[in-house]
Parts: C-alpha cells; structure tokens; sequence
C-alpha cells in the first residue's frame, strides 16, 4: 500500500498557520513512507472563495517547500461528479430527498450562484440516509479508540436546495478518488466522522486511517484567531522569517522528539511519527518563533544571508543601492544578533546607507551638556589622524578624549552613535567606525553639529 495524505484548504481567506501544521504533517508523513500527498482545493463556497486567496495558498505552500504530486484538485470542476454520486446513493437507497426546513432554506439562498442539475427540486434538499445499525470505532493514531453512539448519528444534508453540495459529500468523494489512506486534519472535524465513515462504507470503499489534529489556542488558551495578532502565514512569510525557522517551529507545535528544540527537514523527515503528536491543544508562541528564527539567521552562512536580505533592504528609502556585498557582510556581522527577523535586521541597518541622518535632538536630551559640541570637535579632530582599519586605535582615540576632558564613555559614547546613525542602539563605537569608514563618520559628526547649532 502507498501510503498517500493530502491537504484541502479553502479559499475563503488567507492560510492560518494552523493549516500550514496541518499541510506539514501530512507531507512529512507522506515523505517520510516513500509516499504521495496531494493538496485539493475545497472551493464549493462560491460566495466567499476567491482567486487571491487560492493563489496566496498556493504560493504559500511552495515557498515552505511543501510540495505536492498531483495536478491541484479544485472542488468547484467536479460538481458533475459529485451530482453522479449523490445519484449512485439515491439509487442504492442510502439517501432521500427532504423538504428544506426554513433556517436551512434562508442559508442556502444565500449562495450567489445557483448551480443547476438534474437533481434539484425546487424546496428540497438531498440527505445522506446514515446507517444506525452499529457504533462506529476509529483508531485514531492521536486520540485512540474513539466510538461513537449511533443515537447521535444524523442524516447530514449532502445536496442544498441551491443544487451544490455539501463538505461531508465532496470530501469522501475526493478522498476516494485520490486514494487517500490517511487523513490529518485537526480535531474540528471529529464531528464529522459518524457521517463520513458510514458514507466510506456506503461507496465500497475502504476507510482511512485518522489523525486528528489538536487546535493550536493563544496565549488565552484560545482558539487561536485575529485577536491574536497576525496569525496568516504569509505575515511571516512577508516580515523576513525564515522557511527553515517555520518548518522547525511548526514541527514542534504539538509533536515532539525528547528534548531536541532544533530540526533541520532532514531530521524531522527520519524522526517525524504521528504516535508522538500531543493529545493536548498547542500555544503559539511568538517568542519561541522569534528565538528560532534569529538561531537560523545567526548559524547560516552570511553570504546566504545577505542574499535573503537585499529584497527587504531594497524595499527601504535609501540614499545609495546596497549592491557592495563586502560592505553588507561587514555591517551584517554587527547587526545580525540584534534582531530576529530579516526584515527587521534591515531596517535596523539603513542608516549604513543613508547620506544624510535625520536627527530628532530629543532622543540624546539626557546626554547633551554644554561640552557637547566641544566633545564631538574634538572628536573628529583626532579621527583625522587615526587609522579606522584599526579598531584598537579607534578604541585608544575615544578614550584618549575622554581623558582629556575628565568625562566616563558613558557621556562621550552615546552623542558618537547618536551623531553618525541617528539612533543610540547601535554597535559599539570601534565596529560601527570601523565599518563606516573614516569619511562617512567625520561626514555624519560634522552635520550633526550643523544641525545641533541651529536647533
């Protein structure tokens, strides 16, 4: 037997990383066995599923590298099919018609598009007749032995009164077409089972093995959603985290292997099991996000790095093309531990591109003095002479004038970072000259005293 997953997203709104965990695991199994995952496109609701979101799921999917076998599976070519199989149950007995009750009538008109077919009677809805007979027993690899009562069974509504069918119809049609011998999905669509094993049954076909997924909450405890910020992969995609940083974090959200905190594809392709997923509903944490992507970012070659970051770089208002990859690794190994996202890192670095600083005086109102100007003059006056290929004597100078004027760094040091980036978090004073360069910091000290004797 191949062992084949898939994953069915719908395009009624930007991919939640919850989906992406779910897409993971089913690919990771799926590789992991030598096996084929597909991805479907559940896009029935033609209401709210739109071409920009089916296109962003898309895109999202290849950027993570989760890459499928089949020609992508649309649900919205196969309504033809789909009226076939509801035929095939109506002729074998195992679904009915039912007039529309009318809480159900007002939803389904609703929809925009009627779509229109030989079994649509006017007032009616079809139901999948559901077999009572037994309880239903599913091994599932998460939760265990799960039964289910047949007093709670239910005729589910398989074709709306509008002529389109329902998820619990197309899904096991799909899954069957495909071949698909183990479902991932999250723990939502426990709900679903009574229905869609005995509808497996009805069609002669083999039922899948379960999974089902925990939901991952917030730091509330949760579901997580918007209230908790930007919960849609492409935010993380778009602000510069990394693909290897999500796989690896998204691995961890509710799967484990000991206490290894780090995973390359590779490992989690050999480690990866569904037996060690959590029972437990998952927290996202930012924080743990953030961490691992700055340990990606930090560990990977600079050269990859710099590549990574030119798009975000070139996204920003600056005075001169950061084109000098010499120049950028020099500034990257400054600030390359300072933030944990690539767009981050470049914006936290412009100021090495910028020909003119706009310098807001009331960041260094704590650090101004009457000696400031003096400070800085002479400053720059010993800089002329010293060599900034050195950084020792780069290092000697500041401190030679802080000597001279019987003042600690901590007064002197901050109007030097302040004077030639604008900002007072920045690297230390012999890396930040050192990478400048003579020209560029006498350049920034000297406008900054025009600007400071003006103001």
């Amino acid at each position: 037997m191949t062992i084949t997953t898939r994953f069915a997203p719908s395009p009624t709104g930007w991919l939640h990383i919850g989906g992406v965990r779910t897409a993971l695991y089913s690919w990771l199994y799926a590789r992991k066995n030598k096996g084929k995952f597909f991805l479907r496109i559940d896009d029935t609701d033609t209401t709210r599923s739109t071409d920009e979101y089916k296109d962003s799921i898309i895109s999202a999917l290849k950027q993570l590298g989760l890459n499928h076998d089949n020609d992508i599976l649309y649900q919205s070519q196969r309504f033809d099919h789909y009226i076939d199989k509801i035929e095939e149950l109506l002729n074998n007995d195992m679904a009915y018609y039912d007039q529309v009750e009318v809480n159900e009538k007002t939803k389904d008109t609703d929809l925009s598009i009627q779509y229109e077919n030989r079994l649509n009677r006017e007032g009616y809805v079809i139901r999948f007749k559901n077999q009572r007979e037994s309880s239903i027993h599913i091994d599932d690899s998460v939760h265990g032995e799960i039964s289910f009562n047949p007093e709670i069974f239910f005729d589910a509504v398989i074709l709306r009164s509008n002529g389109v069918p329902t998820y619990n119809l197309t899904s096991v049609v799909d899954d069957i077409d495909l071949g698909i011998t183990h479902l991932i999905r999250g723990d939502d669509h426990l709900s679903n089972l009574p229905v869609q094993v005995n509808m497996f049954k009805s069609f002669n076909s083999k039922v899948p093995s379960f999974s089902h997924l925990p939901m991952i909450h917030g730091a509330d405890g949760k579901r997580l959603s918007k209230r908790h910020g930007a919960v849609d992969i492409n935010y993380f995609l778009r602000e510069g985290y990394r693909v290897d940083a999500i796989i690896n974090y998204l691995a961890k959200t509710g799967w484990s292997h000991g206490d290894q905190e780090i995973f390359s594809i590779n490992e989690l392709l050999k480690l990866f099991s569904l037996e060690r997923i959590t029972k437990s509903a998952a927290t996202f944490d930012i924080e743990k996000l953030n961490w691992l992507n700055q340990h990606y970012i930090k560990n990977d070659d600079i050269n990859n790095v710099a590549q990574q970051i030119l798009p975000y770089l070139q996204e920003e208002n600056l005075s001169e093309k950061p084109e000098n990859n010499d120049y950028l690794h020099d500034i990257l190994k400054l600030g390359i531990e300072r933030e944990y996202s690539l767009k981050k890192i470049a914006g936290s670095i412009t100021y090495f591109y910028q020909n003119e600083i706009d310098y807001d005086l009331s960041i260094i109102e704590k650090y101004d003095n009457n000696q400031t100007i003096k400070i800085l003059r002479d400053i720059v006056t010993k800089f002329f002479v010293v060599d900034f290929n050195d950084k020792p004597s780069i290092s000697a100078c500041v401190k030679s004038t802080c000597d001279d004027l019987k003042l600690k760094f901590k007064d002197i040091g901050p109007l030097i970072r302040f004077s030639t980036t604008g900002r007072l978090n920045a690297p230390s004073i012999d890396d930040l000259c050192f990478v400048l360069g003579k020209k560029r910091v006498i350049e920034r000290i000297s406008r900054f005293l025009e600007v400071y004797n003006k103001s």
